[in-house]
């Protein structure tokens, strides 16, 4: 197993190339499409009564405390505004990242017509997420705070059609609101402020209906999986958000091994959005079961061109939970150093 991720670690590293210029909305659609692969290999999205998903990245409650204590020890502006450009100076070339989802779902009746089987369910998802870095890139002597915010809120029908025992189609069509902001502060308008952003820049709502498209097939040697999410099919405002509406296209090849006590799945996998290039949705790693399917812990493993992903779960009929490590193993990432992003999902399935 170590020389596979020996091999995917070159090829990963090999295939970053040139890159585009690091822009914030860039870097959150980036981490914000991984963290979705992840989940989707843990669990099939829409398939809960309720889940919590938190990610952070490492020292962002000590970034954000120090503001707000480099804004409450002092009243004299002058003051302020230097404790917040040493606070700046301190973190220069470093980002932070917080992605939250928080969601809910009602299995509807199974559908049977002779061969044919739906299975249904309403859901509602909110997801919150900031991507926050601080540089010096235009001047050495000034850094600068670039934070961009995004809310969104999906509210639809998903269904599983299965035409044969081993194809299944999975459609979600939902109603999407999206909001966003992108905010670049210096220092002195950061000590004025006291804060990265303000949430009631979030209030312009860009409103569509989108979908969720996937092809699954299972073969006695793996699993297949085409996909393609968020596809914009109508906007039903004239708002639009700075991130846009456009889709995330998504492409896993899963092979099945045997062993005497561990089932190990090798997979291979693309995922693209144009906010970045297709090298970088590349990934591989493998999935780690008992088994013996009554040992309630899996483990997954997962390597993109810049990240190792460690995911232990613990699995049973009416409960996950799982934990997530991303660790940064090619650092910095742009120019910019990046921390340890953790992920806490907690899952109540349906049956």
């Amino acid at each position: 197993m170590s020389k596979i991720f020996l091999v995917l670690s070159f090829i990963f590293s090999f295939a970053t190339g040139a890159q585009t210029a690091r822009g914030e909305i860039q870097r959150f659609t980036l981490l914000h499409d991984r963290v979705m692969i992840d989940r989707s290999l843990r669990e099939r999205p829409y398939s809960q009564f309720l889940e919590v998903d938190l990610v952070i990245s490492s020292g962002i409650n000590t970034l954000i405390n120090d503001l707000s204590n480099t804004s409450d020890s002092s009243s004299n502006s002058v003051q302020k505004q230097l404790e917040t450009f040493q606070l700046l100076s301190k973190n220069v070339n470093t980002e932070k990242y917080i992605d939250l989802l928080v969601g809910a779902g009602i299995p509807l009746p199974d559908i049977k017509v002779k061969k044919h089987k739906f299975y249904s369910s309403l859901f509602y998802q909110l997801n919150a997420g900031v991507m926050l870095s601080i540089n010096n890139r235009q001047d050495a002597t000034s850094p600068v705070a670039q934070t961009y915010v995004r809310k969104e809120i999906k509210k639809g029908l998903a269904t599983i059609y299965r035409p044969k025992k081993d194809i299944f189609y999975e459609a979600a069509l939902y109603q999407m609101t999206r909001a966003d902001t992108a905010v670049s502060l210096t220092a002195a308008e950061l000590s004025s402020s006291g804060e990265f952003f303000n949430l009631d820049d979030l209030k312009r709502d860009h409103n569509f209906f989108a979908m969720d498209l996937i092809y699954n097939k299972r073969s006695s040697r793996g699993v297949l999986e085409l996909g393609v999410r968020e596809l914009n099919l109508k906007t039903s405002s004239d708002i639009k958000s700075l991130y846009g509406s456009t889709p995330l296209l998504h492409s896993q090849y899963t092979w099945f091994t045997e062993g005497s006590h561990i089932l190990m799945q090798p997979f291979l996998g693309v995922h693209y959005r144009k906010w970045y290039g297709v090298r970088r949705g590349l990934y591989g790693g493998a999935h780690f079961n008992f088994k013996k399917h009554e040992v309630p812990f899996s483990l997954s493993l997962k390597i993109s061109n810049q990240f190792l992903t460690v995911m232990p779960q613990f699995k049973t009929s009416w409960f996950h939970f799982s934990y997530t490590f991303k660790n940064p193993y090619r650092n910095p990432q742009d120019e910019v150093w990046v921390s340890t992003i953790h992920n806490l999902q907690i899952h109540f399935p349906f049956p």
